[in-house]
């Protein structure tokens, strides 16, 4: 086993002093099993979610009480679950998942989230829209949008008063992930009787938001779930990047030890540039450490 593996990863007179990983037919190999691979792993996640797929449990409760908790260490009242206000936010995901697009508006630009909200039943005098997906736990999910400057004052704005979500697992963009939408909203019911002015900033604000916009023909809302799950066997989200990081680990090692070998025994041969190499494949690594693995907008 040891003198496969030297074979294998350290250049010695038997691999022509070249690290038999890093022979050209070997990468070649490394690829095609690479793409059967992911052909495969393709396959299984649409044939059986249930074997193989991305694990995740986003609780609609949990949401509400994280951002709640946020209000809270900032002096702000807590903000009250809204049917309406959630209704609107299915329909938005709806809306995205059938059109196929990722943005607070439609691809043409006529749909915004104010139209959902009406279209909802909902009369508001202030309303926001944070949105997520790609997030396996609402925990992350809050981090995200707290560490998002335009997230976190919606959040923490104490001119909304309710707040609706849609928790909504599909494809989207040829990619099977999990929606959030947060709709916000202040109605003249729930807004205090207190009087107060408006500062020049939410006097644009609230005109902006108020700016009539056609009401788009809404997809059918589906009944609220206010929780989502799923526990296939095999998390692919979790075993990709595993392997990854060892495939990577392994092909940086065997360059690295190319280049101190060939140094020292001064192996005259014409190669790459093996430090350029690791480098790159550094750079790929610390990418897959750092990648959280969700997207806010």
């Amino acid at each position: 086993m040891f003198a496969f593996l030297k074979h294998l990863l350290i250049p010695h007179e038997s691999n022509n002093h070249r690290a038999k990983i890093l022979h050209n037919s070997s990468i070649f190999v490394i690829l095609v099993l690479v793409l059967f691979s992911s052909l495969f792993v393709y396959f299984l996640k649409n044939t059986r979610p249930d074997i193989l797929g991305i694990s995740y449990s986003i609780s609609e409760t949990e949401l509400l009480a994280l951002i709640n908790n946020m209000r809270q260490e900032n002096g702000l009242a807590p903000l009250v679950l809204n049917d309406k206000l959630s209704d609107a936010a299915r329909r938005k995901a709806a809306d995205m998942f059938q059109k196929n697009y990722w943005s607070h508006f439609s691809p043409d630009g006529a749909t915004s989230p104010w139209g959902f909200i009406r279209a909802a039943g909902y009369n508001y005098m202030y309303a926001g829209e944070n949105l997520a997906k790609g997030f396996t736990d609402a925990g992350s999910i809050v981090n995200a949008w707290m560490n998002s400057s335009t997230h976190r004052e919606n959040i923490l704005s104490s001119r909304f008063k309710e707040v609706g979500f849609a928790i909504s697992p599909g494809s989207l963009q040829n990619e099977e992930t999990v929606l959030v939408v947060e709709m916000f909203g202040a109605s003249p019911q729930s807004i205090a009787s207190v009087p107060r002015i408006a500062t020049a900033q939410e006097s644009i604000q609230a005109e902006s938001l108020a700016l009539p916009t056609s009401t788009p023909q809404m997809p059918t809302s589906t009944p609220q779930k206010t929780q989502i799950a799923n526990n296939p066997k095999i998390d692919t989200g979790i075993t990709s990047r595993a392997a990854s990081t060892v495939g990577l680990s392994i092909l940086a090692f065997s360059f690295l030890a190319d280049l101190m070998i060939v140094e020292r025994k001064k192996i005259p041969r014409i190669v790459g540039h093996n430090l350029d190499h690791v480098i790159l494949i550094l750079m790929f690594l610390l990418f897959l450490i750092l990648k959280s693995g969700g997207v806010i907008v």
